[in-house]
C-alpha cells in the first residue's frame, strides 16, 4: 500500500488521554520490529558466545530489523527499480571488495528502516507527550511518566502549558539542515560516552577491519533515537506566555545541553586516548564520519519520504486534540483592558476572565 493511501486510512481516536494515530499497519511494524529485535539479540548472544566473533564484530546481527524492514517498506511503496538498483550495485562492489556491500546494505537498506521507525515513534509519542505538556502543571501530584517529560523537554515548573500550539501552515521546500545538524551533534554526544567505554574496556581489540561494521549498526540506533524528536520543531510546537513563547523542542536541547560539561570533561580524556594510539584515531574518525554519513543520509530519507505524511496527520487532528486556546490575558499592566467600552455594562473581574480565541487549521 502507498505512503499516501496509507495515511488516509487512519483512525483517529480521541481517548480521554490522547489521540491515536498509528495505523494497522504501523502497528504491525512496530509489532515485527520488537519481536525481530529481541530474536536478534538472541541470536547476537548465541554468536558471540559460541563463535570466534567478539562482542563488537557480533553487532550487525543487531541491524537486521532494520534491514528487513526496510526491505519490506520497498516492496510495499512500490519502489521496484531502487530495490532492482541496490541489487547491482551491491553486486558490483562484491567484485571490487565484500566489505563495501555491507556498506551499501547500510546506507540504503537499513536507514530506510530506520526512517520508518522514527515516523511510527512519532505518531505513537506526539499527542501523548503534548496531552501530559498540556496538564503536567496543573496535577497534584505527577507521575513517573509526567517526571521524564518534564525532565526531558526542561519544562519550568512554574509555567502555565495549556496554552499549547503550533505551526498550521508546513511548507518543507529544502532539508532542515539545523536540525540535521542538531540531531547529528546529538548523537556525538552520546559516541563520546561509547568511545570512552570502549577505550577503557580491557576486551576491546581494536580491529581494524571490522570497525565500520559494528560503528554503522551502532549509529543506526543512535539515528532511531534522536531523529524522532524532530517533530517538535518541525512543526514548531511552543506553550504560549504573555512574554517570550516556550519551545518544545528548544527545551528538549537544553536538557542535552547541561550534558556538555560532563561530555567536554569526557572528550579531553577521549584526546588522551586517541593520541596515545593510531588505531583509536582511525576508530575515532571512522565512527565520526560514519556518524554524519549515516545520519544525514537517514534525515535526508525521512523528511523526503516520511515527515509530510506525520504533519499533515497531526495537523488534520489538532483541533480534535486542542479545540480552543484559552488564554488569559490578565496582567497588572493590562488591567484596563477589561473595561470594555460599553455603556450601561458593568466593569468585569480580571479574576474571573478569559479570552477565548477559537483558531482552526486553514485550508
Amino acid at each position: 500500500m502507498r505512503k499516501s493511501e496509507r495515511t488516509k486510512k487512519i483512525k483517529a481516536i480521541k481517548s480521554e488521554n490522547s489521540i491515536h494515530l498509528l495505523s494497522r499497519s504501523d502497528k504491525i511494524t512496530a509489532v515485527a520490529f520488537i519481536v525481530m529485535f529481541f530474536i536478534s539479540l538472541v541470536a547476537y548472544w548465541f554468536v558471540w558466545h559460541n563463535s570466534d566473533f567478539t562482542m563488537y564484530t557480533a553487532l550487525p546481527i543487531m541491524a537486521m530489523p532494520f534491514f528487513a524492514i526496510g526491505i519490506v517498506y520497498y516492496f510495499v511503496s512500490r519502489r521496484f527499480f531502487a530495490a532492482l538498483a541496490i541489487v547491482v550495485i551491491s553486486s558490483l562492489a562484491y567484485l571490487v571488495s565484500p566489505t563495501s556491500v555491507l556498506f551499501i546494505v547500510y546506507l540504503l537498506v537499513c536507514t530506510e528502516g530506520v526512517a520508518q521507525i522514527v515516523e511510527i515513534i512519532q505518531r505513537f509519542t506526539f499527542y501523548r507527550v503534548l496531552d501530559t505538556i498540556e496538564h503536567v502543571n496543573v496535577k497534584k501530584k505527577m507521575s513517573l511518566f509526567d517526571r521524564g517529560v518534564v525532565f526531558i523537554f526542561n519544562i519550568p515548573v512554574d509555567l502555565d502549558t495549556r496554552n499549547l500550539d503550533i505551526d498550521r501552515n508546513i511548507v518543507r521546500n529544502k532539508l532542515p539542515w539545523k536540525d540535521m545538524f542538531g540531531s547529528i551533534l546529538l548523537a556525538l554526544l552520546f559516541c563520546i560516552f561509547l568511545w570512552i567505554y570502549m577505550f577503557l574496556n580491557p576486551s576491546f581489540e581494536m580491529g581494524v577491519e571490522g570497525v565500520p561494521i559494528y560503528t554503522f549498526t551502532i549509529v543506526l540506533y543512535l539515528a532511531a533515537g534522536v531523529l524522532p524528536w524532530t517533530i517538535f520543531s518541525s512543526l514548531n510546537v511552543r506553550i504560549g506566555t504573555e512574554y517570550r513563547d516556550f519551545k518544545i523542542y528548544s527545551g528538549f536541547l537544553e536538557t542535552f545541553k547541561k550534558m556538555f560539561l560532563p561530555a567536554f570533561a569526557a572528550l579531553i580524556f577521549l584526546i588522551g586516548a586517541v593520541s596515545a594510539s593510531p588505531e583509536n584515531f582511525f576508530y575515532v574518525g571512522v565512527s565520526l564520519v560514519m556518524i554524519i554519513v549515516m545520519i544525514l543520509f537517514t534525515s535526508v530519507m525521512y523528511y523526503t519520504i516520511n515527515e509530510m505524511a506525520v504533519v499533515n496527520d497531526i495537523l488534520d487532528n489538532w483541533d480534535k486534540f486542542h479545540p480552543s486556546t484559552l488564554y488569559s490575558d490578565y496582567s497588572e499592566e493590562k488591567k484596563s483592558s477589561f473595561d470594555d467600552g460599553v455603556p450601561g455594562t458593568p466593569r468585569r473581574n480580571p479574576a474571573d476572565c478569559f479570552i477565548t480565541d477559537v483558531k482552526g487549521r486553514s485550508h
